[in-house]
């Protein structure tokens, strides 16, 4: 197992690890990086996570053309922070998939949750550190039971894969596109529902692949300029990859921003993309 807490290491973390705060246990399946175990030993990751990298990462890097496409940039405009593919000898990968058990009954973690009432008076409940934001560009994440939620732009809450199909996954953008888009592209609050699943002996679980930025790179807003876009000034200075990922992003002025039109969650429909077209 490669994992560590130090958030200087975000980009070679590897292998199976616990979190008890979120109730959760992960393998993270990182190409170019092979976990170890104590005895020395080569630990081997479950079967087929080289093809579902690279068909997830397809899929990730065709919705971010998606999104250049909208706001009128350049073709192909995050490919020198992307990784080259394929990797190169002796390349490690900066993006990563992770293949989670979310609150697995049989799971000796620490079990804290919050309850809340929904607008139609459904009560729900969530893990006390329900509000997260990942720091990738895109996500894309497919799980075996309904229970993910986004927060919108007005800040209410829908479920976002309560009827998916069998190749149809949830993607929502992460704080690095935020950065790199100069704020136009809201990153996705989201947290996790976990009261349907303790009857269930085998929990929730999900695959989740984040297109990460390349370390050793920067976060600039050129693009955003060359395409006509206005570019605030906390945007204005490139950020290095490796500091962004180190800091702390409070969420709660990421959805003040009404100055121009962003990426949002209006309704549970517009966050499921059929990924059906990126396998042709």
């Amino acid at each position: 197992m490669i994992h560590t807490n130090d958030s200087r290491e975000w980009c070679k973390t590897s292998g199976y690890y616990a979190d008890p705060q979120l109730w959760q246990e992960t393998y993270d399946y990182r190409p170019g990086l092979t976990p170890i175990e104590p005895s020395n030993a080569m630990e081997l990751p479950p079967g087929g996570l080289p093809d579902i990298f690279g068909l997830l990462g397809k899929a990730a890097r065709g919705m971010l053309d998606a999104m250049s496409y909208y706001l009128n940039l350049r073709s192909s405009p995050f490919t020198e922070i992307l990784d080259n593919v394929p990797l190169r000898s002796r390349e490690v990968s900066s993006s990563v998939l992770s293949v989670c058990c979310h609150a697995r009954p049989s799971f000796h973690g620490a079990q804290h949750h919050n309850l809340t009432t929904q607008d139609d008076g459904q009560l729900m409940m969530f893990h006390d550190h329900d509000h997260q934001v990942d720091k990738s560009l895109i996500s894309v994440v497919k799980s075996d039971k309904a229970g993910l939620h986004v927060r919108d732009f007005h800040g209410r809450w829908f479920l976002v894969d309560g009827d998916l199909g069998p190749q149809e996954a949830v993607v929502y953008p992460g704080l690095a596109l935020y950065q790199a888009t100069a704020g136009y592209v809201n990153p996705a609050l989201h947290r996790t529902e976990i009261n349907n699943i303790p009857g269930n002996m085998y929990g929730r679980c999900s695959l989740v692949f984040k297109l990460m930025p390349k370390s050793m790179t920067s976060l600039s807003c050129s693009e955003m300029r060359a395409a006509g876009h206005g570019v605030e000034a906390q945007f204005q200075i490139p950020v290095p990859v490796d500091d962004f990922m180190q800091r702390s992003h409070p969420t709660d002025q990421l959805f003040n921003r009404n100055t121009f039109q962003s990426f949002s969650f209006p309704t549970a429909q517009d966050e499921v993309v059929n990924s059906r077209s990126l396998d042709q």
